[in-house]
Parts: structure tokens; C-alpha cells; sequence
């Protein structure tokens, strides 16, 4: 893991920066999956068959960004695979732009990026996925006991503050555009307005219908937490047995 993440730092150095951070989770809801199950089945009965749709939708995914230039031409790309807890696969990846297409400025970056609800009439499928997949929580006065919560509060950050524009942190993040626009829709049993929206990209999601975070690393400072994040290896723990 630590020569697989100095290979990444010095594809960094190459090529100057970390453009887009993207995380995609398997969505045991797609209908390649559901058409394949018996009466009473459930995804997580057939781990091989998700497995195996997760990896058409991952060559999907980097035939689109890396040949299709859907963020624009990209000069380099490298992602992980890894199963979470309750069985889904998931992928982390970066991705290198050629250099006019390198997300320097909050406008370029909400020509990518969004973190807001999409029109419910106008954007109807996108709406559903987003609803779907991309609400974070709810969670802190919402809901005490949600997974992300630690010493009271969310280790996520959520709610986001309002955001009038995207702007730039001392971290080397955007604060993406999250307007109070003053519309809130029902998840759940709450109504949850664009504080609460994870940042995604309109195209790869209303396409892949599934989890998928895109951030943006703007600076240098961005590219140690990226890289590691991407090479951290699996949970481990130490166990001793014995017997009396």
C-alpha cells in the first residue's frame, strides 16, 4: 500500500494536481441486478451477480471519463475497489485533466460539480436519483443515532452551511454552491432542503443511477488525503485466543 501511494504522489508530481475525487457505490437497485433474481430473492443473496454488474458499470464509468472526455480530456486516472461492511462494492477514484480542462476557478467547478436539488419536473429522472442515492443522512438534531454521528455531531459536516457561491477553503476543497433557495423535499420522514445534498456530477449520475460523490482538490494541500484515503488498505484488527 505505501509503494502503491508513492506511485500516485508521483503521478501527481507529473501531472501537477488531483483534478476530481469520485467515489461510486454499487446500487443493489439496478434492474440488471433485480431482473435477475428468483421470486423472494434479494441482491445480497447473490453477492457474485453484484460483483459482476459493479464491474460493467466501472468500465462503464472510466470508458466515459477517460474516452469520452466527460469531464474533459483525461491524461491519467488510477481507482481501488473495495466491499463495504454490509457487502456492496465500491470504487475510489482520481482523475488527471489536461491542462485546459483543470477545475482552477468556482465557476469551472460548478460546471461539474453540483450540490443541490435538481428540478423536479424539468430533471425527473436525475430528481429520483438524487433523492435516492445522493441525501446525506439525516442526521445530527435529526437523528442522534446515524452512523456518522460522534461526540454529537457529524463527522461528515452535514448540514452544510448555505453557500451564494462556490468558494475555496484553506484545505484546498470547494464549498460548494448550495443555494437557500428555499426548497426542501420529503426524505424520509423529514424535509430536507440543499444543505444536505452530496456533491455529484448531473451526467454520471442520471447514467449510472447510484452513489457517486465527486469532489474536487483545487490545490496541493488536497493531494496527501486523496491519495492516502484511496491506498488505506482494509480494517485490521488483533485478536488472541486462548484456551483454559
Amino acid at each position: 500500500m505505501y509503494q502503491c501511494y508513492q506511485d500516485r504522489l508521483a503521478l501527481a508530481q507529473h501531472f501537477q494536481k488531483v483534478d476530481i475525487f469520485m467515489t461510486i457505490t454499487c446500487n443493489p437497485s439496478w434492474p440488471e441486478i433485480q431482473w435477475e433474481l428468483l421470486p423472494g430473492q434479494k441482491a445480497s443473496d447473490h453477492p457474485d451477480l453484484v460483483a459482476h454488474m459493479f464491474h460493467m458499470k466501472k468500465e462503464a464509468i472510466i470508458n466515459y471519463t477517460s474516452k469520452h472526455g466527460v469531464f474533459g480530456r483525461t491524461v491519467a486516472y488510477i481507482y481501488t475497489i473495495e466491499f463495504q461492511k454490509w457487502r456492496l462494492p465500491h470504487m475510489h477514484m482520481l482523475i488527471f485533466l489536461n491542462h485546459p480542462y483543470k477545475l482552477l476557478t468556482p465557476a469551472e467547478v460548478d460546471s461539474v460539480i453540483w450540490a443541490q436539488w435538481p428540478d423536479p419536473d424539468m430533471q425527473s429522472l436525475l430528481f429520483a436519483t438524487v433523492k435516492a442515492c445522493m441525501v446525506h443522512g439525516p442526521c445530527g438534531a435529526l437523528n442522534l443515532n446515524a452512523p456518522c454521528m460522534e461526540n454529537g455531531k457529524c463527522t461528515k459536516g452535514y448540514p452544510k452551511p448555505f453557500q451564494a457561491q462556490t468558494n475555496m477553503d484553506k484545505e484546498g476543497y470547494p464549498l460548494y454552491f448550495h443555494p437557500d433557495d428555499h426548497r426542501s423535499f420529503k426524505v424520509g420522514h423529514h424535509d430536507l432542503d440543499n444543505r444536505w445534498i452530496v456533491p455529484y456530477n448531473p451526467f454520471m449520475s442520471v447514467t449510472f443511477n447510484c452513489h457517486i460523490n465527486i469532489k474536487c482538490g483545487v490545490t496541493f494541500s488536497s493531494l496527501k488525503y486523496v491519495n492516502k484515503y484511496i491506498c488505506k488498505g482494509q480494517h485490521w484488527t488483533t485478536l488472541e485466543v486462548s484456551s483454559r
